[in-house]
């Protein structure tokens, strides 16, 4: 999930590729490094942590007119100068950077050791640049060509030539590589939010595709290197507005957009309801939806599947995509799959895609990127509209995932049992009177928490689903070991972790189980926790001697409260971290687009 942006043109080139970088550090922020190739050499320039540290030590090559870029996130090797990419082969040849995975990298690098080639890195892509050298012709894109037909795995790549100016040579299996130009330039870049603002359409590769780039030309070739041709893609759904603006980081912007998102799926299901693209009768026959997620997605995937159930009265299931894969899952042409992905390139979600496909499925995808590799893949999309999601820690894409999820399951009540669900006005007044929890509010309680290491959510119903998620934002951005249980697990279990002084947090949002919830969180305070409840009910002065301290949301219609309640833990979990010096749009480890399985 790292990522790649490539430029050919007459621009200072090192500017040009790191405000590119700077556009996906989203997808890693290990390392970052580039290549550019000048006087028939080329020179790399490397640094380890992001990408402000590249852009300290970068000279400015004058007289370039060619270069790749790289951010990283570690899959083979910790981050190091040394493992950043480019990647240059032994006679200096060619320089590459990749995005992905090689499954086959040890037996390749131990053949190429047998042929007494060096390696430098602990990566599996210093092998692609050693097989470039090893398999060398004079037709250059035959060379790539014959390279990744030797790779096993997931693959972005551009690579150069010091004897080849002015091209960028690309292929790409499993993760995303799109090329935009114009009159005197040319684009290359793993998003093509790289080209918002500078050209008017992108071409996207497919899978063992690849591509000749060069000033105003572009040629494409398939996997028996014959030419092919490709339309392009028009840049019309692109919200350009990629930047913090006023607020200190992306996070704190994105849970702030909350409302408006809402507003714009509203307007956007009101003009072209996108439910209505699939056949009623389709609806009525199928017998099993299952929803397939990972992360918050699978939360998200989680709250949709008890929106189904309740609402359609039929059955729903959700899993977490790595683990679907393997479980050989009961499906047939009956069973309509939802896949949930912000992104569109999460790589276990879209491979359980494939199996669902084979298995003969309808398929939906539910993402906030509409030419991302799953919604290509899919029977139909359901567009999130969201925007751009910067920062790892996902916030407003959930609450858009769960919305939909929402209005789904109404409409599918409609088609199935007759009934007049109004869901777009429902969710149109929760967007109308919505407001983002006071940061006052919260603020002592993240004061107490930045000396925490472990604390617990609790809930029941669609409240546990909120807690699952309220619980990984905290460990993502704050690194504390949060968990989150069914309310009436305690007693089961993990009641033994509880110690005097730990917090308990308690989302009672589900008026016909607030008190068994409550019962609950007495348990944890009985053996010390501080209860922190959160909820839009008054709780009963009998039971309010046990409790530390309550966070008052706002009333809505109870199947509307995960997207009411969840930003109050986003905010939580976002002051946490700044109290305790964590970029919170850039967690230790973590990358937003994960297109590595």
């Amino acid at each position: 999930m790292c990522g790649i942006v490539g430029y050919i043109g007459n621009k200072t080139i090192d500017k040009e590729l790191v405000d590119g970088l700077k556009l996906l550090e989203y997808r890693g922020y290990d390392s970052a490094g580039v290549a550019v190739l000048k006087n028939d050499k080329i020179y790399t320039t490397k640094a380890e942590g992001n990408i402000s540290c590249l852009e300290k030590i970068l000279k400015n090559e004058e007289n370039a007119t060619v270069g790749i870029a790289h951010t990283r996130w570690a899959t083979h090797g910790k981050p190091s100068i040394n493992n950043a990419h480019p990647h240059i082969s032994s006679d200096k040849e060619w320089a590459v950077v990749h995005n992905g995975i090689i499954e086959n990298f040890g037996q390749l690098k131990n053949d190429l050791q047998h042929n007494n080639f060096t390696f430098s890195s602990e990566t599996d892509t210093e092998v692609i640049a050693h097989l470039l050298q090893q398999l060398n012709c004079e037709d250059k894109i035959n060379t790539v060509i014959k390279t990744c037909k030797m790779l096993e795995g997931s693959f972005a790549l551009a690579i150069i030539n010091k004897n080849i100016d002015g091209t960028i040579y690309l292929a790409k299996r499993k993760s995303p590589l799109y090329i935009s130009l114009n009159n005197a330039e040319t684009f290359v870049a793993s998003d093509p939010i790289c080209f918002a603002g500078k050209t008017q359409s992108y071409y996207s590769l497919n899978d063992d595709e690849f591509c000749e780039a060069k000033i105003g030309k572009l040629i494409f070739y398939n996997l028996n290197g014959e030419t092919i041709s490709k339309k392009p893609i028009e840049m019309t759904d692109f919200d350009i507005k990629i930047d913090k603006q006023n607020y200190a980081h992306f996070m704190l912007k994105e849970i702030q957009e909350t409302p408006s998102i809402l507003k714009r799926i509203v307007q956007t299901y009101k003009d072209n309801n996108a439910f209505d693209k699939i056949n009623n009768q389709i609806l009525k026959n199928i017998n099993k939806i299952i929803l397939v997620g990972c992360g918050t997605a699978y939360h998200a995937g989680l709250v949709g599947a008890s929106f189904i159930e309740k609402f359609a009265k039929i059955e729903a299931r959700c899993f977490v995509a790595s683990e679907f894969r393997y479980n050989d899952p009961l499906i047939d042409d009956k069973t309509l799959a939802i896949f949930v992905s912000q992104s569109g390139e999460t790589a276990d979600t879209i491979m359980a895609h494939e199996l669902a496909k084979q298995k003969g499925a309808i398929t939906i995808a539910l993402t906030n990127v509409l030419y991302s590799s799953l919604a290509k893949k899919v029977d139909f999309i359901f567009p999130i509209c969201a925007g751009p999601e910067i920062a790892v820690a996902s916030t407003k894409a959930y609450t858009a995932q769960i919305s939909i999820l929402n209005m789904f399951a109404k409409h599918l009540c409609n088609v199935r049992n007759n009934t007049n669900f109004n869901f777009i006005d429902s969710l149109s007044n929760l967007a109308n009177t919505l407001k983002i929890l006071d940061i006052n509010c919260l603020e002592d309680i993240s004061k107490e928490l930045i000396n925490e290491k472990t604390m617990f959510f609790i809930g029941r119903g669609l409240d546990y689903f909120t807690c699952e998620e309220a619980s990984l934002k905290l460990k993502e951005i704050t690194y504390i070991n949060s968990q989150a249980y069914p309310a009436g697990e305690l007693k089961h279990g993990f009641l033994a972790l509880v110690e005097n002084g730990t917090h308990v947090f308690v989302i009672a949002t589900q008026k016909a189980l607030l008190d068994k919830t409550l019962n609950g969180a007495h348990e944890a305070s009985a053996r010390g926790a501080k209860l922190v409840i959160a909820t839009q009910f008054d709780i009963p002065k009998s039971q309010l001697k046990d409790i530390y301290k309550i966070i008052s949301l706002q009333n809505f219609d109870e199947d509307l409260m995960p997207i009411a309640s969840i930003g109050a833990f986003q905010m939580l979990s976002y002051l946490t971290s700044t109290k305790k010096g964590i970029n919170p749009d850039q967690p230790r480890n973590l990358a937003k687009s994960v297109t590595v399985e």
